[in-house]
């Protein structure tokens, strides 16, 4: 049986990097245990097959899977290829939309969170764009295709990305507070507004 694993993160996707993540945290799982399931995870070899392996071959595959153990990503990138696209990183947060900013509120509340929801977060930062004669044009895709194009991503380019966007977003959690109190606030008014409207109409 041939194994294939990847040799660094730029072979492990956005959707293998959250249940690679949650082993390595876990402390009752015992270190050969973790290296033979995150190497199931890598090869889609059940940890059933893995386990019935000759030692000698076991510890080649190990020994192909420690850049996971050593968490040494790649500096972040402002714009990457995958799948035919270019894919560029708005990392100005003050080109959010008003949307953007309250969906990365929710979804990078905190480590676990951040692991759970990576292809979100990443969806808002992260666009694809092809060229067009002198100059480089989004490109509108389907909100699920793209996202089965995100989770296909190489982690070793997102990752660091996200690590950025996730400290930004921690600093500014009182100003975001602020903005979604304020927004409240407005909301009331204009559905007392609505009320009182409402019952001089009646």
């Amino acid at each position: 049986m041939k194994i294939v694993l990847p040799n660094s993160w730029n072979g492990v996707t956005i959707d293998q990097f959250p249940l690679i993540y949650d082993i390595l945290k876990d402390k009752d799982i015992q270190s050969i245990d973790k290296e033979i399931r995150i190497i199931s995870i890598l090869s889609n070899v059940p940890v059933s097959e893995l386990e019935r392996l000759q030692i000698d071959s076991l510890k080649e595959l190990i020994n192909s899977v420690n850049f996971v153990f050593k968490m040494d990503f790649p500096k972040a990138v402002e714009k990457f290829t995958h799948e035919g696209y270019e894919w560029f990183v708005n990392y100005d947060i003050t080109k959010l939309s008003a949307g953007d900013f309250i969906s990365i509120s929710k979804l990078a509340t905190d480590e676990d969170s951040v692991m759970s929801n990576l292809a979100e977060i990443t969806a808002v930062f992260v666009k694809p764009y092809k060229r067009k004669w002198f100059k480089y044009e989004e490109v509108r895709i389907d909100y699920h295709e793209r996202m089965q194009l995100i989770k296909t991503l190489p982690i070793g380019v997102i990752y660091p990305v996200a690590l950025f966007f996730c400290k930004v977003m921690e600093a500014l959690h009182p100003v975001i507070q602020d903005y979604l109190e304020n927004e409240l606030i407005k909301a009331n008014k204009m559905a007392n507004k609505l009320i009182k409207q409402s019952k001089i109409n009646i």
